[in-house]
């Protein structure tokens, strides 16, 4: 697990954009060295910039639109056989402002105050998924996050921790072991706008109908700015996010779905 993960941030920005820099400044006397060069110095700054931010973000999150008001209010009326399911986003270890618990990083708070907000408007109960990865000992994060649920105002009896998967394929292989048995068959399914398609595919794998409930879009509403030219960190985590997802989704269909086709959940 550690180096997947490890491997994973090489091959990303802006890890892969620095081995190709150091590549091209130690062969900087040769011609293809200066170009590798160059070419690390542009990928660095145009995937730093709001448009190629927005370009491989959107396909991402327009697969699924936000839920409205009045699917909402259908959930709370039509609720057999339905849970809420909340997947995890990494662990917050050791929060110095809450006497060195463990909490949950800014995705995966907002992943949780929606689903805390959707479980009081429906009634329906919420699974959180997610267990210890990359650690061995502290809480895991569908435990943080059923914590963090009921101090939101989801009833005791409401909030369920799945605490033994450590991606998204397993959460759902184990959130269908746990859920047949409960009569669920239709999901409500938050998670970040951008990893929607990746964990609906996963979802959906498993025999579950999917409602998504996307949050958290990062595309920009804003018409064209010149200053969205100019490099941002930010931004840069941003596109990274993007081009993980869409390595995550051609592996996941490759591994769990022997489909080597390449095609895209949405399509």
């Amino acid at each position: 697990m550690l180096i997947g993960k490890l491997a994973g941030q090489l091959l990303l920005p802006p890890g892969s954009i620095l081995m190709l820099a150091i590549v091209g400044l130690l062969a900087r006397r040769c011609w293809w060295g200066r170009a590798l060069l160059l070419t690390s110095l542009a990928a660095l700054w145009l995937l730093s910039t709001i448009p190629v931010r927005d370009a491989l973000i959107r396909p991402l999150e327009l697969s699924s639109p936000p839920l409205g008001a009045q699917a909402v209010a259908d959930l709370r009326e039509q609720s057999a056989g339905t849970a809420i399911v909340l997947l995890g986003g990494g662990v917050r270890e050791a929060a110095p402002e809450y006497a060195g618990a463990d909490d949950l990083p800014h995705a995966a708070m907002l992943r949780t105050i929606y689903a805390a907000e959707l479980a009081i408007k429906t009634d329906l109960p919420v699974y959180a998924t997610g267990g210890r990865v990359l650690r061995q000992e502290g809480e895991s994060e569908g435990a943080i996050m059923v914590r963090r649920l009921l101090q939101f105002g989801v009833p005791a009896g409401s909030a369920f921790a799945e605490q033994m998967s450590t991606n998204t394929w397993e959460n759902a292989v184990s959130l269908h072991r746990l859920l047949q048995d409960r009569g669920v068959s239709r999901v409500v399914l938050v998670t970040n706008a951008w990893h929607m398609p990746r964990s609906r595919w996963c979802f959906e794998q498993q025999g579950f109908s999917v409602i998504p409930a996307p949050v958290d879009y990062l595309t920009s509403q804003r018409a064209f700015d010149v200053r969205g030219l100019v490099p941002d960190a930010g931004v840069l985590a941003d596109s990274s996010l993007a081009l993980h997802e869409y390595i995550g989704i051609a592996w996941y269909r490759m591994r769990f779905g022997h489909d080597w086709t390449l095609r895209w959940p949405w399509q």
